[in-house]
């Protein structure tokens, strides 16, 4: 019996709730504000939006409206992760730079954290993911030899399972792009192996088009994930004269379609960025996340 006596007493108690509640006294009516207290919070909002100005006149991304410009160009610097100082330096420049973290890198956390820590100033992540060179010793050597390399003798089975575990230490990866691969980006089996991931997951490729034989950028188009070429390499000479008249080419080819120039974090490319970029936004060459770039131009075809 008292078993049964529960569920009453449950009710009852829940009609008394209701009850107490209708005849509750409604809450008093919240006195209106003075003038004084109108004009107070006018003028903490007139601050704000004046704090807010000045930070974007001072620190704020300059970027021109795509139909603006009369250059567009993605600068995706790769090997994120594999040191701090420089990085910093490429993080604080006030153009959308694209950063492709390796997976590897000791600093790749900490990098990723950095690149989300300001939510005023997005930087766009992508993944750099290892693949087999030509060379294989250079898979061996110094800080490469931390890294997963996808490998042409790799299964496909394998070669999933590899980039899904990249993609794992890179979670905030909007695409990718392959770090070496001479080889295995020449492999058409390899390269339909590993596109299914990306098209699954909504990711880009950029096929950085480390050798002429490249298969990466077809397979992928057929795969139907969203690709793009990279055009001009920043850095393979790295003097700075040399770095200097490649963001002038990448800037020039960039008046004529949309132009993806890859880099480093080296001390003579941010040099370089941190005077060229300024001067190149002044002539109405406009730097845009990889992403974007990708939406308006579709396909880019890689040049020389």
């Amino acid at each position: 019996m008292a078993t049964a006596a529960k569920p009453w007493g449950l009710l009852a108690w829940i009609g008394a709730a209701v009850i107490a509640f209708a005849l509750a006294p409604a809450p008093p009516v919240a006195p209106p504000m003075d003038a004084e207290e109108i004009a107070a919070i006018q003028r903490s909002l007139d601050r704000l939006v004046a704090d807010t100005r000045a930070w974007q006149r001072e620190r704020g991304d300059r970027q021109l409206p795509w139909s603006q410009a009369r250059g567009h160009l993605a600068i995706v610097i790769d090997d994120v992760g594999r040191e701090l100082h420089l990085f910093e330096q490429l993080l604080d420049l006030r153009y959308p730079i694209t950063f492709s973290v390796l997976p590897g890198a000791v600093y790749a956390p900490g990098a990723q954290l950095r690149l989300r820590a300001d939510r005023r100033r997005y930087r766009e992540i992508m993944l750099h993911l290892p693949m087999e060179p030509i060379e294989p010793g250079r898979m061996r050597e110094t800080d490469d030899a931390r890294e997963t390399f996808l490998l042409a003798s790799d299964p496909p089975d394998e070669l999933v399972r590899k980039l899904e575990a990249a993609l794992l230490r890179v979670p905030a990866a909007v695409g990718i792009n392959n770090h070496m691969g001479s080889r295995l980006s020449a492999e058409r089996a390899a390269m339909d192996a590993i596109m299914p991931v990306l098209a699954r997951r909504g990711l880009f490729m950029l096929d950085s088009r480390t050798t002429a034989a490249t298969v990466a950028e077809q397979a992928a188009r057929d795969a139907g994930v969203p690709v793009i070429a990279r055009q001009v390499f920043l850095d393979d000479d790295p003097d700075p004269a040399a770095i200097e008249a490649a963001l002038q080419r990448a800037a020039t080819l960039s008046h004529e379609r949309p132009v993806v120039a890859i880099g480093h974090p080296l001390a003579a490319t941010v040099d370089v960025l941190r005077r060229r970029l300024p001067e190149l936004y002044e002539t109405g060459v406009s730097v845009y996340p990889a992403s974007v770039l990708l939406a308006h131009a579709g396909s880019a075809q890689a040049g020389p």
